[in-house]
């Protein structure tokens, strides 16, 4: 085929939105929040399990993966106190890079853009996404609608 490029596909993310006033009056600073979630948000072995002739790594993902799941984080202690994230940060569920998005007419979209390799033939090209069209349509959710067929007879012509 060629070159295939994807576009407009969103990672889910989790931003938290320090409040540098609300640090500050605690004597934190966002070094110290960064310090708390990093601590908090780990995936890494939590020991070994040693036998005879077998060794093996616990391993737990503590990985958190939504906002909800911040609201119990402590980053810090004050004048004997916990401070949790809340405290002094809004957090949300968002996406990776807030700033990409694809857009077909009015609508957001995840585009697959396909360049045929130079000297290829296009009609060879085109039936062999058409070919694909059913395999890789299979894999997706059954909330995504495939608009794909629209623009393959554009190409023959």
């Amino acid at each position: 085929m060629g070159l295939v490029t994807i576009s407009g596909g969103q990672k889910p993310a989790v931003r938290v939105q320090a409040n540098p006033s609300a640090l500050a009056s605690l004597g934190l600073s966002l070094e110290d929040l960064r310090t708390g979630l990093a601590a908090a948000n780990t995936d890494q072995a939590k020991g070994n399990l040693q036998g005879p002739q077998q060794s093996f790594t616990i391993g737990a993902n503590d990985q958190i993966f939504t906002s909800e799941d911040y609201k119990p984080v402590i980053i810090a202690y004050r004048n004997g106190a916990a401070v949790r994230v809340p405290d002094v940060a809004h957090v949300v569920d968002g996406v990776e890079d807030a700033q990409k998005a694809a857009w077909m007419n009015t609508t957001p979209e995840v585009i697959m853009n396909v360049q045929r390799q130079p000297g290829a033939n296009t009609i060879v090209v085109v039936d062999g996404i058409e070919r694909l069209l059913p395999q890789l349509t299979s894999s997706l959710p059954p909330s995504v609608t495939p608009v794909t067929y629209l623009y393959l007879d554009r190409l023959r012509s």
